[in-house]
Parts: C-alpha cells; structure tokens; sequence
C-alpha cells in the first residue's frame, strides 16, 4: 500500500478518500485606507436554502419602517421557477415566512428587480420580464397588478428599482426607456423625465433609485457609473461618480441609499464593494466587506455536522467575508445598513458610527 492511501481517510456525505491537500490562498484584498471607518459590521442576514429559512439569489430588499418586517425577492433561477418567491424575515434574523410563486399568473413572479412598501404596509414588486408592477399585502396576500409594455407615457420596459415619496407616489426606474417615470401607487401616469444619453438628465440603463425625507430622488445609472440626483419635479441637481475602481468612481452603480444624515450609500456592483459619499457627492469611505456565518447559517451547520468538516478542509473561506457583486443597498428604519450578496445569498449590516 502507497503511503499517501495510509493517511488517515476522510469519509462524508460529499466525500471519500485521504485528506485534501491544501491549494495556495489567493491573494486577500486589503484597504490603503488610514482614517477611521465610519460604519461599524454588525452581522449577516441569509443562508443558501431552495425554499424556507434562507435565500436564493436575493435581489431586491426593503423593511417597513412601521413593522420592522423586511421583504426580499428571490430571483432564484428560470429552470427551477417554483423556488422564486418574497421572503419575510426581520433585520435581527428572525425568520417569519414567504409568498408568491414563480411563474406568468397574477400574484406570481420571474424576474423581480425592485420592492417599496406603502403606508397601508402593501409590497409593490416591479418585475422586468412581467413587464409590470405587482401589489399584495403586508401579509403576503395578493391585492393587484398593473402596468403596460412599451415606451409611450405610463407604458414600461424592464422596470428596475422602484421607490415611494411622501404621499405614497412611486417611481419606478424605466430601464429599457432610459427614464425616471412616476405613479399613483394604483399605476396612473403621473410625471416622466430622462433619454438615453451621458448628459445631465440622461440615462444609460439605469437601475436603483432612492427618495430621500425631502423627496429628492436619487438613480443609479448603471452604464454612465455615475449617480444623478433630482429635485422631487424630475429637474436636475448634481451627479458624481466617473468609470473605474478609484475611490469615488464606479463600475456599474446598481443601487444608492440615503441615511437621515444624508449621507449615501452606493452598492459598486461590479468592483465588488460599498462606498459612502456626504450629501454633496464627496467621497467618505470605501468599504469591502466584513461577512461572518449568520444565525441561520450557524444553524444549518450545527444540524450537519458534516458541513463543518468541509469548512476546515477548505481553502480561501477568508475571502467570503468580501462583498460579492453587491446588487442593492438600503437603510432600515434603525439607520443600519444593509448590503445585499445575489451569489453569497445573505444581507451585510452595519450600524453607523456616532
């Protein structure tokens, strides 16, 4: 017998034979950073799970700021369409359940992108392959649907983020039109701006969006790097962000969100990080990530005590706690920080430094 088939064997459900042996740790990110962070890592939201206590591909989030219930939208994937659903949980992991379905039928969803809720405490879900905007209650009871494929006034194409004012109006990102248009949260026409363009006012696929306590709206336009900020009317009030990986720039902005202090937050999907700016667009800080296992993931493991076994076998588990294409950011009614992971399914928080 070899001396490598004399090691000690490892036997699980995933695995049978000698030790692994453990390949070179790639090369950790680290922060040129010197000043203080402002925001502090609190913990993790999500685990990986086709139904239940967990996500799968999580896309969108919001929580109500009356029932501190927090809705995310699963886009799961097309060939498994029954596991796409809204789950219901609360920033401090409690997990309280989930509705919808994927599929075509009303109440159902394919490819959901953004979420609000209203003061009535209904979910609004803007899905870009339905073309349209679905409503169900706090409660995950189906209560309507509208919208219209097209590019004329009130009519849409890939609805990406959605957001709602002071009285209950919402904005919705009209991505493929390269507009801003908004609603009465029943879906009549209201207001419209932008093209597509590179100039002020102008759009190249946008996707987030945010309305801040004065009603000023916020988009970021995903293929300009940049976000653009308007007055509640839709005139133009400032930009920033260029093209890059430098503090203060972007590659591909999928999301912005402002605190009570006016500070924003920019989820830089495609250089995997978070950054801050101060109400005039400067940039604060650059954040990469500082995940650890959640309680739904502690869980999970201690059930399987197998999983652990993997977990020390494994190599690079340092770099899970990065940010990983980061999809959407928000602030809870608590001023916590969420940062949510579509492919490390779970939701980042931190809390911001008095």
């Amino acid at each position: 017998m070899s001396t490598a088939s004399t090691k000690q064997m490892v036997f699980n459900d995933n695995y049978w034979g000698p030790p692994r042996e453990r390949q070179p740790e790639l090369q950790l990110r680290t922060s040129t950073q010197t000043k203080a962070s402002p925001l502090t890592y609190s913990h993790t939201i999500g685990r990986g799970e086709q139904t239940g206590q967990g996500f799968r591909y999580p896309v969108a989030m919001v929580v109500n700021p009356r029932t501190g219930l927090m809705y995310v939208a699963n886009r799961s994937y097309e060939y498994r369409i029954e596991l796409k659903r809204i789950s219901i949980c609360t920033v401090d992991e409690h997990f309280v359940g989930q509705f919808s379905t994927g599929g075509f039928g009303d109440g159902q969803i394919f490819w959901p992108r953004g979420l609000a809720v209203d003061k009535e405490d209904n979910v609004y879900l803007s899905d870009e392959w339905l073309q349209r905007i679905s409503i169900w209650s706090g409660d995950g009871d189906y209560v309507g649907k509208w919208g219209t494929e097209g590019s004329g006034d009130g009519e849409i194409n890939r609805p990406a983020g959605i957001a709602l004012d002071s009285q209950d109006n919402l904005f919705v990102v009209d991505g493929s039109n390269h507009r801003i248009q908004k609603f009465t949260k029943d879906g009549r026409f209201l207001a419209k701006w932008g093209s597509f363009g590179s100039g002020d006012g102008q759009f190249n696929f946008p996707w987030g969006i945010e309305i801040d306590s004065h009603d000023n709206v916020y988009v970021a336009d995903w293929r300009n790097d940049r976000i653009q900020k308007f007055s509640p009317e839709g005139n133009f009030l400032m930009k920033f962000g260029s093209h890059g990986s430098g503090d203060g720039q972007f590659n591909r902005p999928s999301d912005v969100a402002v605190d009570k202090d006016g500070d924003i937050y920019v989820a830089d999907w495609d250089n995997d990080r978070l950054q801050m700016f101060d109400s005039g667009g400067n940039h604060i800080y650059t954040f990469l990530g500082e995940g650890t296992l959640s309680k739904w993931g502690i869980a999970k493991l201690d059930s399987n005590n197998y999983m652990w076994n993997e977990r020390e076998v494994a190599w690079g588990l340092e770099r899970v706690k990065y940010f990983e294409h980061p999809i959407a950011v928000d602030v809870d009614p608590e001023g916590r920080i969420l940062v949510l992971e579509p492919y490390r399914t779970r939701i980042q928080v931190y809390t911001k430094n008095k």
